[in-house]
C-alpha cells in the first residue's frame, strides 16, 4: 500500500512539474537581432547602460530569455474622445526657472511616451523616439508592482499568509538573511537585508549574472534563487527600515510561484492580463532557469499600462466591473500604516517627499496636495494615479541615469501635479 502510495504522489507529482514548467515557452536571446545590432554598439553586456536605453529598452526582450503573455480574446477597452492636454500650455519648473512640460518631458526627463486618462477618458498621448502605441517598452521596476498585485491574489484565494516566514515557504533560504523576515517586511523592502550595490545602481551585479541579464557570465550562479541564498548580511533589524533592493521582490515572486503552483507569468495570463482588455502582448524577461525577472522584467505598450492604472484606481475592477485585483489590497496601500511611515525615513526618498510610505511594492506620496499612487521604475516609467481627480498618467521613459534624485523631481514634485491640475479643468 505504502509502495502505491509513494508511486500515485511521484505521478502526481511529475504532472504537476510538467504543467508548472510548460504551460508557457521559455525564448532565448535573438541571436539575428543581437547580430544586426552589434554594429551599432549594442551588445548583451551593455544594453541596459544609461548610454543604450533610448535604443534598447523598446527591444529589451530580445536581449534576454522571456516569455510572451498573448492579449485574450477579451474586447479591448475605448476610452471616450475628450479635449487634450496641450503640454506646450502647462508650465512646469527646472533649475533655470519656467518651462513647458513639453521641454521638461522630451529634453530632460527623455521621456519616450505619455497616456493621460481621466476617467474613462482619453485626454492625452504622445509617442517620442520612435515609438508608436503599438511599442512595447520595458517598464523596470514597475514590475515589481505587478508581482505584488499577483502576491495579493494568492491572498485572496487563501493559499498565503503574508504575516508567515519566508522560510516557511522557501525553506532553501534557511540561513540565508531572508530567514527570519515575514513575506510581508519583504513586500515592504523592510527585510533588513544587506547586498552589495555598485554606485548608481539599486541591484548587485552578481544578481544580474545569476539571470543572465547581461548574458552568460563565466562562473555565475546558476539562476536567481540560488543568488538569493548567498546573502547573508544584514543592516538592519528586520521590519525597521525600508531599503530598496530588487531580491526582495524576488523572493517575493518565488513565494507566490511556490504557493500557487504556477510560474509568474503564467499568473500574471491568467489573473490579470487576460481581464484588463488589453491591446497588445507583454513580454516578462526571465533567468535561463525559467524564473522571471520578478523585479524589472515586464515589458508592456503605455496603452495599456494606463489600463493598468485605471483598473487599480477603480478599485480593482475592470471596465465589465469584474474584480481582478482585491478591493481591500488597494485600500491598505492607500491607507498604509505606522510601520511603512516610520521605515520610510530611512531611505534616501524621504529627502523628496517627506510625507509618503512605500508598501508592497508600491509608493504612496502626499505632495502639493496630491495623494499619488505610484508604480515605479528607475528610468522615467511609470504609472500614476490620483484617485481625487480620477486621473492616471502612463509613461515610458528612458534617462540616462537610473534612480536619481533629479530623475524624482522632475516626475513627482513638477511634472505629476501639473498634469493632475491640469486634468481638473478638463
Amino acid at each position: 500500500m505504502k509502495t502505491k502510495v509513494k508511486k500515485a504522489g511521484l505521478l502526481a507529482s511529475l504532472i504537476l512539474t510538467s504543467v508548472f514548467a510548460s504551460a508557457l515557452e521559455l525564448n532565448g536571446p535573438d541571436a539575428s537581432f543581437l547580430n544586426q545590432v552589434k554594429n551599432y554598439g549594442l551588445t548583451q553586456e551593455n544594453w541596459d547602460s544609461g548610454e543604450m536605453a533610448t535604443a534598447s529598452f523598446q527591444n529589451a526582450w530580445k536581449f534576454t530569455h522571456s516569455y510572451t503573455i498573448e492579449k485574450s480574446g477579451h474586447p479591448s477597452e475605448q476610452w471616450k474622445a475628450q479635449e487634450k492636454l496641450n503640454l506646450k500650455e502647462i508650465q512646469v519648473n527646472d533649475a533655470d526657472g519656467p518651462l513647458s512640460l513639453e521641454v521638461l518631458l522630451r529634453d530632460r526627463l527623455h521621456n519616450n511616451a505619455m497616456v493621460v486618462l481621466k476617467g474613462d477618458n482619453l485626454i492625452h498621448e504622445h509617442y517620442w523616439n520612435g515609438l508608436s502605441p503599438d511599442s512595447k517598452t520595458l517598464v523596470m521596476s514597475v514590475t515589481k508592482s505587478f508581482t505584488s498585485m499577483l502576491a495579493a491574489i494568492a491572498v485572496e484565494e487563501g493559499k498565503l499568509d503574508m504575516s508567515r516566514q519566508v522560510q516557511d515557504y522557501l525553506p532553501e533560504l534557511k540561513g540565508s538573511a531572508f530567514a527570519n523576515s515575514t513575506v510581508q517586511e519583504v513586500s515592504d523592502m523592510r527585510s533588513g537585508i544587506k547586498v552589495n550595490i555598485a554606485p548608481g545602481l539599486s541591484w548587485d551585479h552578481a544578481m544580474t549574472h545569476a539571470q543572465e541579464w547581461n548574458g552568460y557570465v563565466e562562473g555565475r550562479l546558476k539562476g536567481t534563487i540560488e543568488y538569493a541564498k548567498t546573502v547573508k548580511a544584514r543592516q538592519y533589524p528586520t521590519g525597521q527600515a525600508y531599503q530598496y533592493q530588487c531580491i526582495n521582490t524576488e523572493v517575493l515572486g518565488l513565494v507566490v510561484e511556490k504557493t500557487m503552483g504556477k510560474k509568474l507569468p503564467e499568473l500574471f495570463s491568467e489573473k490579470v492580463w487576460s481581464h484588463l482588455g488589453v491591446e497588445s502582448n507583454a513580454v516578462w524577461q526571465s533567468d535561463p532557469t525559467g524564473y522571471v525577472v520578478a523585479s524589472g522584467g515586464l515589458n508592456i505598450t503605455t496603452r495599456d499600462l494606463a489600463k493598468v492604472g485605471r483598473m487599480l484606481l477603480n478599485d480593482g475592477k475592470n471596465n465589465q466591473g469584474e474584480q481582478i485585483i482585491p478591493k481591500a489590497f488597494i485600500d491598505n496601500l492607500m491607507e498604509g500604516n505606522d510601520e511603512v511611515r516610520s521605515a520610510w525615513k530611512y531611505n534616501k526618498e524621504s529627502h523628496l517627499a517627506p510625507d509618503a510610505w512605500y508598501k508592497d511594492q508600491f509608493r504612496v506620496m502626499n505632495i502639493k496636495g496630491r495623494k499619488m499612487l505610484a508604480m515605479v521604475g528607475i528610468h522615467g516609467q511609470s504609472v500614476i494615479m490620483d484617485k481625487d481627480s480620477g486621473t492616471v498618467i502612463a509613461t515610458a521613459g528612458s534617462y540616462a541615469r537610473p534612480e536619481t534624485p533629479r530623475m524624482a523631481l522632475m516626475m513627482f514634485q513638477e511634472m505629476a501635479p501639473a498634469i493632475i491640475k491640469a486634468a481638473e479643468n478638463i
